[in-house]
């Protein structure tokens, strides 16, 4: 085993110990990279640190396989591919995930996102996992599977902390909108997600139990060396031993004082996680990002109900909406409330182009292209109209627009179908709920 050690001063008050440990383990070799911190001055004044991946770090995730246990990691973007899906989330939401993963998606129409995912992805080695998605289709798969509250489309980018679960509070997996990113810029966005990563990172440092334990046996084997010496003296071998084994008590004495520092700055890094302070060059995020919780898809609909005022709710929506377990009731609402927005955009292209548009398209914009349709079969039409027709306006009409999110028994799979009235430029929402009758079902 190797070890070097370097220590010099900036002009800000603090000096840096930059210390590498290597040991070869068997057909591994163990790194080790430290640099520490420590104060040389008493000023009470911003250090203006900017924690990043060491140079080194960067170069061995680069030129051969590096692994953090049995993580392999690397300093060059993942690329989402169709059949990948499975395996994300595997990743995701594994115990043995030690990295946060950083996902970044395209837009709905399906331009890359702004953040340049290799520079990105060479800066956190080591750190983190960068993972690109190139079709926008897989972000709406993505989001069937860990609900729309925990997952990342159009343009956005998520960092998602080890300890990941589909129950997880959205908050603690940090979302950055696509239109926040387009409005500091990719370079600002960048180096906002790359800082609020090092910031967590630079707490966690454990050194590597292999070489820890051969510097431990190296130490002893000295401190055994000089004994022997000091033994083969005479006299003054016990005056010298007694000195050492106070050396050693101080040595516990500050072990322990350590112990409790880090048990302080563990408890102090919990808070900076969970406020999630925000840099000097960090804009507000332009989207609404009110956190939104309902414990029914009774609620979900009730508060679409009272927000979006391009919604028209019927009696039977509302019925349906009250007996359905779904579990993903915040998907209901967002769904609803993207209809509502649909109204406005299609007003005003309306109003100044002539044409509202193609209202499935406005509807694939908003990420719901797989899970919509304008119509039921033929088939289903003619054998279970009745289903599928409600009471508007004094009259029994055939709703066949429909959303469809997720998949599976009640629980998991609901249904929202409805009619665009362009006269009134209302949605009118006919079923919220357990999916209809169909020839499958």
């Amino acid at each position: 085993m190797k070890a070097s050690t370097q220590k010099w001063q900036e002009g800000i008050g603090v000096a840096l110990t930059n210390e590498v440990r290597v040991g070869q383990f068997g057909d591994r070799c163990g790194v080790e990279h430290l640099i520490s911190i420590e104060s040389v001055e008493y000023s009470v004044a911003p250090a203006k640190l900017i924690f990043g991946s060491p140079r080194a770090v960067r170069d061995i995730c680069t030129k051969a396989p590096a692994y953090i246990e049995e993580m392999q990691v690397r300093a060059e973007p993942y690329v989402l591919q169709q059949d990948g899906l499975d395996d994300l989330l595997a990743l995701l939401t594994s115990d043995l995930r030690k990295l946060p993963v950083v996902l970044l998606s395209p837009y709905a129409r399906g331009e890359s996102n702004q953040i340049d995912p290799a520079k990105l992805a060479r800066n956190l080695a080591g750190v983190a996992v960068v993972v690109r998605v190139e079709d926008p289709e897989l972000t709406w798969d993505f989001a069937d599977e860990v609900g729309r509250q925990l997952s990342c489309f159009n343009g956005a980018a998520r960092i998602y902390w080890p300890g990941f679960s589909k129950a997880s509070d959205p908050r603690s997996h940090r979302l950055f909108f696509g239109s926040w990113i387009e409005q500091v810029g990719p370079v600002v966005a960048a180096r906002t997600i790359e800082r609020a990563i090092f910031a967590v990172a630079a707490f966690r440092y454990v050194p590597d139990k292999r070489i820890a334990d051969v510097m431990r046996r190296a130490e002893a084997a000295e401190r055994q060396k000089v004994l022997e010496q000091k033994r083969a003296t005479g006299d003054e071998f016990w005056e010298d031993y007694e000195q050492t084994v106070d050396k050693l008590r101080e040595a516990e004495e500050q072990i322990a004082g350590l112990e409790a520092e880090n048990a302080n700055l563990r408890a102090n890094q919990q808070v900076f996680f969970a406020t999630g302070p925000e840099g000097p060059e960090e804009l507000p995020q332009t989207e609404a990002t009110e956190e939104l919780a309902f414990s029914s898809v009774a609620e979900a609909v009730e508060a679409a109900a009272l927000r979006c005022k391009n919604l028209e709710m019927l009696d039977t929506a509302t019925s349906a909406a009250a007996a359905s377990p779904f579990q993903r009731p915040y998907d209901i609402y967002k769904a609803l409330s993207d209809l509502d927005e649909i109204v406005d955009v299609w007003s005003k292209s309306r109003d100044e182009k002539g044409s509202g548009g193609d209202l499935l398209q406005h509807l694939r914009d908003r990420g719901w292209g797989k899970r919509s349709s304008m119509h039921i079969s033929d088939t289903t039409r003619g054998k279970l109209r009745s289903h599928y027709e409600f009471e508007y306006q004094g009259k029994k009409q055939l709703f066949e627009p429909h959303i469809t999110i997720g998949a599976g028994d009640p629980n998991s799979c609901a249904s929202i179908h409805f009619i665009f009235d362009q006269r009134r430029l209302k949605m009118v929402v006919g079923h919220v709920g357990k999916h209809l009758p169909n020839t499958k079902t």
